[in-house]
């Protein structure tokens, strides 16, 4: 089965958990990072969900699934332990052309959630078609100890420098350049290590003039200092 890799932009959209364990714990945990409302059915919740429906991140309707529960959603995750529930979700799912995910049956999903980890704005996934969730977990851990904190900090970075040039100059060619100069450069490495002085001057020597460098590096320190609870002014 092969198949096709997209990231959704789901914020504010309606998304349904039909399940109240373990697995749908972890399946709204994923939601919750992406800003959809996110109703949750099941007769009974798992420690997890409930402390996310007593902190209003989620709503719960505490029922069996209903075939008008699938009315505006745009996905669906089938997360019960009750197989024919299961089947009758991915049916009535498919039905109204509904992308669903079905737990203990990847038959019967129209799509599937990979293994994924965030550092900020850089999302990795890794995916095996359903056939080793494990080796994608695995990869995953590796990955995760490739790619550090400081890459999500470059992307702020690479973002704030992205507006002020853009913004002055519209050169693609001259800006595609600039940007690998500043990664072929010593700027991830100053970032990691909080050299700020020694990343002031790999910037001033790579991007144009008139560029405001201090306040690039400073978007870089109050997303430090948040991470660590102490931001600062």
């Amino acid at each position: 089965m092969t198949l096709y890799p997209v990231n959704l932009d789901i914020r504010g959209q309606l998304c349904l958990v039909v399940g109240g364990g373990l697995v749908a714990k972890r399946k709204v945990e994923g939601l919750l990072a992406c800003g959809p409302r996110i109703v949750v059915i099941s007769p009974e919740l798992c420690e997890g969900l409930t402390v996310y429906w007593q902190k209003r991140q989620i709503e719960w309707k505490q029922r069996e699934y209903r075939t008008k529960d699938l009315e505006g959603v745009k996905l669906v995750f089938a997360a019960t332990d009750d197989n024919n529930t299961q089947q009758r979700i991915a049916k009535e799912a498919h039905q109204r052309e509904i992308p669903v995910n079905v737990i203990t049956d990847p038959e019967s999903c129209s799509f599937q959630v990979p293994a994924m980890f965030r550092q900020g704005e850089l999302l990795i996934t890794i995916a095996t078609s359903g056939a080793s969730p494990a080796l994608a977990a695995r990869i995953r851990k590796e990955l995760e100890a490739r790619y550090g904190r400081e890459y999500g900090q470059l992307l702020i970075l690479m973002a704030a420098i992205r507006k002020q040039i853009i913004s002055a100059s519209d050169d693609p060619a001259h800006h595609k350049l600039l940007f690998e100069k500043l990664l072929d450069s010593d700027t991830l490495k100053a970032i990691e290590t909080a050299d700020w002085e020694r990343l002031q001057t790999t910037l001033a020597a790579i991007l144009p003039p008139d560029t405001e460098v201090g306040r690039l590096i400073h978007a870089i320190q109050i997303q430090e200092n948040a991470s660590m609870g102490t931001l600062s002014c």
